[in-house]
């Protein structure tokens, strides 16, 4: 009896769903794309209700998408057929091995390494050591995907010296988890592979705008806006949440004596090391013509041979694999949703309710009051890749119709994904890692995160636009 009490949140979903498939489709959508929508739209919902983990919910909407058949494929073969086309996808497998790479950081400890070595040179004031568990989040970046992976590295340490500098001030613990978790979100912004959510959307990007985002061109245009985002945000919070500690003697020497455990830097950090800078590289200059991917399948192999990673830490890696399994069954809806034409009806439908609202508005009018909504959205997710999935194609179609350039769209949609994730206690997986710690009462969240998102959006916005007409886009 409980359990169907859990579910009922799901059950009203799936009748709602079932209300709306004999409702007839709104004008301009033919039925195809109508009932696509609907098991897409319902799965979200099932995710965001938070009653089953996220890939089991996934299972059971790709499970009604095959049963339903709504793209008419005729035969439960051929709806299987399309359910499953994008778990080939070239982009989903390098989030899967991105996401075991960051076990590896994990598992090798040089993730805390480079933050421990960073906080015993710099770590003399409460805002200094803030920004170095900022530099040690950007450095791992690019080679974990998962900011809760990188997130269970840095915040530790940021609740460890909390503690050891003054266990007493509560806003210095505060301050410093509100901190490293901003800044957990500000280096995704600045690599493609920073964050699962960026690669469905350089999918997207492609698909929606003809935009092709690789590694590279991702980080010429987003690393200087995520640059100032690690500049900016630190001292807004430390002005916002104000430690009474100021100054931090005791970080230092707590670094180098977590060091001294640590002992010397082991032959699988420097293997780690040496792949994750060869992978980089590969992925700015493509010799040969590489693929990111199989650049990444190549790093892959390297820490299998090289024991650093054993195949046990491969298969029983359950984050890689759960993400995989609902990034590719959610990627796969919403390619169906562009396929079938739904993306572009909604795009042009919103579109058309802006330009009644805002009549004569220029494009950087209109592509300022979409971030905003966009930003808001995030409350209505309990997580960044879902929203992107769902509402990037269609921001980026809208935008495209008021005039604003297909890879602004695509940029500026990037970066309010990111930066939207702090605004609620449930807008990512993270956060109830994060209030974990006892810092924060949800209502402090709350309040802390949209600071945090509000001045994160006007400081992107501001810098990547001037970034972007630098670059003459």
């Amino acid at each position: 009896m409980t359990r169907i009490k859990e579910l009922i949140p799901l059950i009203i979903i799936a009748i709602v769903a079932l209300i709306l498939w004999h409702v007839q489709p709104p004008s301009g959508l033919n039925v195809t794309a109508y009932h696509t929508a609907i098991i897409f739209i319902a799965t979200i919902a099932g995710i965001i209700s938070n009653v089953l983990p996220t890939g089991a919910t996934a299972l059971i909407g790709l499970t009604a998408f095959i049963l339903c058949d709504p793209t008419g494929a005729g035969s439960s073969k051929g709806a299987l057929t399309i359910a499953l086309r994008d778990f080939n996808h070239p982009l989903i497998w390098l989030i899967v091995i991105a996401t075991l790479l960051a076990k590896a950081f994990a598992t090798t400890g040089l993730g805390e390494r480079i933050a421990l070595l960073l906080l015993s040179k710099f770590g003399q004031s409460t805002l200094r050591v803030a920004y170095c568990l900022g530099v040690a989040d950007f450095l791992i970046a690019p080679g974990t995907p998962s900011n809760t992976a990188r997130a269970s590295i840095m915040a530790p340490i940021a609740d460890s010296l909390a503690k050891v500098i003054d266990k007493d001030d509560k806003k210095l613990g505060q301050f410093l988890i509100s901190s490293s978790s901003a800044m957990n979100d500000a280096s995704a912004v600045g690599f493609s592979t920073g964050f699962a959510g960026n690669a469905a959307l350089v999918g997207i990007a492609l698909s929606v705008a003809g935009v092709t985002l690789d590694f590279a061109t991702w980080s010429e245009y987003l690393l200087v806006p995520a640059l100032a985002l690690l500049i900016c945000i630190p001292f807004v919070l430390y002005k916002t949440i104000s430690p009474k500690t100021k100054e931090t003697p005791k970080a230092p020497e707590f670094a180098k004596q977590e060091l001294a455990k640590l002992k010397g830097t082991t032959a699988p950090e420097w293997i780690l090391l040496g792949t994750f800078v060869a992978m980089i590289i590969m992925w700015v200059t493509k010799p040969f013509g590489m693929y990111t991917t199989v650049a990444a399948f190549i790093g892959l192999s390297v820490l299998i041979i090289t024991n650093v990673l054993s195949w046990n830490d491969v298969k029983n890696n359950s984050a890689a694999w759960d993400t995989f399994f609902w990034f590719a069954t959610l990627m796969g809806m919403a390619n169906n949703l562009k396929g079938t034409g739904f993306s572009t009806w909604v795009g042009h439908s919103v579109a058309h309710a802006l330009k009644t609202g805002m009549v004569g508005a220029s494009p950087t009018l209109f592509l300022m009051a979409m971030m905003a909504l966009y930003l808001i959205s995030a409350y209505l997710f309990a997580s960044g890749t879902a929203k992107v999935m769902a509402l990037g194609p269609v921001v980026i179609g809208a935008l495209m119709t008021l005039g604003v350039s297909p890879i602004i769209a695509v940029l500026a949609v990037a970066g309010i994904t990111n930066v939207g994730c702090n605004l609620s206690t449930y807008s990512h997986a993270r956060n109830p890692i994060m209030m974990g710690y006892g810092y924060h009462t949800s209502a402090e969240w709350m309040k802390i995160g949209l600071v945090i998102a509000i001045s994160s959006a006007v400081v992107f916005m501001a810098t990547g636009m001037a970034w972007w007409s630098i670059l003459g886009l």
